[in-house]
C-alpha cells in the first residue's frame, strides 16, 4: 500500500510467519490478520518470528506490529489472538521520552499493564524487556490488558518485538 497508511497482513505473509514459527516448533491457526495462539505459543516462538520478519520487512521500509486480544473473558488465561498489522516505516513525529519497563516470569500482567496505560496516559514511548518464555508471555497478556485499560481513553497501543542486547549487571559487587 503505497500511502503508508495500516493494512493487514496478507495470508502469504502470515503464512510466512506461521512457517517460521513451525519452523521452530510452534503451531498456528486462524484466518489472515488473526491469528490464535495455543498458550505455550503466547511467548514463545511466535513473538521472535514477529521480531525476525521486522528484521527482513525493514529492507523493504515496512514494519510488522501486533496487538493482542483476549478471546476468553478471563483475562488471566494466555488465550490471546494477535491482530497483525505491516505498515510503511514513517519517520519518528516527534521525541518523546522512552520508559523502559522490565518484566520478568513473576511479573504479574494487569499490574504491569495498569503501569503500561498510566506512561501511555502521559504520552510516553514504553520499552517492554522481557527475557525467557514467561517473561514475554507476560509481557504481551499486559499489552492485552493495558489496550483495554485505555480504552477509556480512546487511546490503543501496538507491539513491534525486537531483540535488543540486555547487559546484565554483577550480583552482589
Amino acid at each position: 500500500m503505497d500511502d503508508g497508511m495500516e493494512d493487514d497482513v496478507e495470508a502469504g505473509e502470515i503464512g510466512e510467519i506461521a512457517e517460521v514459527a513451525e519452523t521452530a516448533g510452534g503451531k498456528t491457526r486462524g484466518p489472515p490478520g488473526k491469528t490464535p495462539l495455543e498458550p505455550e505459543l503466547v511467548g514463545s516462538n511466535f513473538i521472535k518470528a514477529i521480531a525476525i520478519a521486522r528484521t527482513y520487512l525493514a529492507q523493504d521500509e515496512l514494519d510488522l506490529s501486533f496487538q493482542p486480544a483476549f478471546r476468553d473473558a478471563d483475562r488471566s488465561k494466555k488465550s490471546v489472538a494477535l491482530y497483525m498489522s505491516k505498515t510503511k516505516v514513517r519517520a519518528p513525529i516527534s521525541i518523546v521520552d522512552e520508559v523502559d519497563m522490565p518484566i520478568g516470569r513473576e511479573s504479574k500482567p494487569q499490574v504491569v499493564a495498569g503501569a503500561l496505560a498510566a506512561r501511555i496516559r502521559e504520552e510516553k514511548s514504553v520499552c517492554l524487556t522481557a527475557i525467557g518464555i514467561d517473561a514475554v508471555s507476560n509481557a504481551v497478556l499486559a499489552i492485552g490488558n493495558a489496550r483495554l485499560y485505555l480504552e477509556q481513553d480512546a487511546k490503543d497501543i501496538r507491539a513491534q518485538p525486537a531483540f535488543v542486547l540486555v547487559r546484565r549487571g554483577l550480583v552482589g559487587t
